[in-house]
């Protein structure tokens, strides 16, 4: 089993030192480990000292239990693109097929979190590390990328039913003009569109049951002891319960204040130094990864009162929109917008009461 861990919270090169040591912790342990930064490579190339080394898409190997990889856009897109054609070409019309090559594909805006997540994929399938340590920099990124599979397990449940009636031939005759013309002359096999969206739907459906599981997916905390690194820092906890991320552990620069246990309670809390000019030093700071500690359930119905505990810390009652669609509750909070599937004892039933009683928002039907 692959353990995938990664990092929300403080600066970019906080998180590169900090995912450096835990990538080391893991190594030191004998576990196969692999460091996955995106690109550029910067800080982790002045932490190892091979400042004028580039990294790249190939995994480097610092030590015999510890390997290094620069995620470059170019390099996943000539992946991506050699399976996807390889995937298709059985399907499509000769004439499609080998016509647009992966050394001219241009890296648009949004394909970055594709590309990362289809990379981390290939490393996690591969077999060859017990640890992928993957170091966003970007919090809000990370955070879009580790609930991509939960956002296309909706879109795959809500326009299933439309996949399922997908009838290219009557859409043509309905649309008529050159652009039928085009549609009916790549006579393309729905039915067998239909199947690769099945299966689609099985890489989807592992990757959302991966990113529920702290055992595959560890998603950790880092926070300075000021006010508003605290404040970010759980702006950032309740958006993972968004995207059915359980957090259990906080890591803070400093001697954690009362305010910083205050503010991450239940979480565990570990005090890492202030000094960070040698990231080795962190390693012995840090706690036992393989201890398990429990994490807040993102939510949990409660079946004898009819109600849905939502779990939002690090939000405020007006930063909460709740709204019900096709028997599942739509909560918005964090920048995100997130759907529950409701047990069939609750569906067809009305929303009688939303209440916000922090950090729960308590859903009455």
């Amino acid at each position: 089993m692959t353990r995938i861990v990664t990092l929300l919270g403080a600066r970019p090169e906080q998180q590169t030192a900090l995912g450096l040591a835990i990538a080391q912790w893991f190594a030191e342990r004998q576990q196969r480990t692999l460091l996955t930064v995106p690109s550029p490579a910067t800080p982790l190339q002045f932490l190892i000292g091979h400042w004028e080394e580039s990294i790249g898409w190939q995994p480097k190997f610092l030590s015999e239990r510890l390997a290094i990889a620069e995620l470059v856009a170019t390099e996943s897109v000539n992946t991506a693109w050699q399976e996807l054609s390889r995937l298709v070409e059985p399907y499509l019309p000769q004439e499609l097929v080998g016509k647009v090559y992966a050394g001219e594909l241009m890296i648009l805006p949004g394909m970055d979190t594709l590309l990362t997540l289809n990379a981390l994929r290939v490393y996690y399938s591969s077999g060859e590390y017990d640890v992928i340590v993957y170091v966003g920099g970007n919090s809000q990124d990370t955070l879009r990328l580790i609930g991509l599979p939960q956002g296309l397990a909706w879109y795959y449940r809500r326009f299933q039913r439309l996949l399922d009636q997908l009838d290219l031939n009557a859409i043509a005759n309905a649309i008529g003009g050159p652009i039928a013309s085009a549609m009916m002359a790549a006579n393309i096999d729905t039915q067998k569109v239909r199947e690769r969206f099945g299966e689609a739907k099985v890489w989807i459906d592992r990757g959302v049951k991966i990113a529920a599981d702290p055992q595959h997916l560890s998603v950790f905390l880092l926070t300075e002891t000021t006010e508003i690194s605290i404040a970010q820092t759980r702006w950032l906890w309740g958006s993972a319960q968004q995207v059915n991320i359980p957090i259990s552990e906080v890591f803070c620069i400093g001697q954690p204040t009362p305010d910083v246990r205050n503010g991450f309670v239940p979480l565990r809390i570990s005090p890492l130094p202030e000094n960070w000019s040698h990231w080795q030093g962190l390693v012995s700071h840090l706690p036992d990864f393989n201890q398990s500690v429990v994490a807040p359930a993102p939510y949990e119905f409660d079946e004898v009162r009819q109600q849905v505990r939502i779990f939002l810390p690090g939000f405020r009652k007006e930063q909460v929109k709740l709204s019900e669609f096709s028997g599942e509750l739509t909560v918005e909070a964090g920048d995100q917008r997130r759907h529950i599937e409701l047990p069939p004892s609750f569906k067809g039933k009305p929303v009688r009461v939303g209440k916000f009683d922090a950090p729960y928002l308590i859903v009455s039907f």
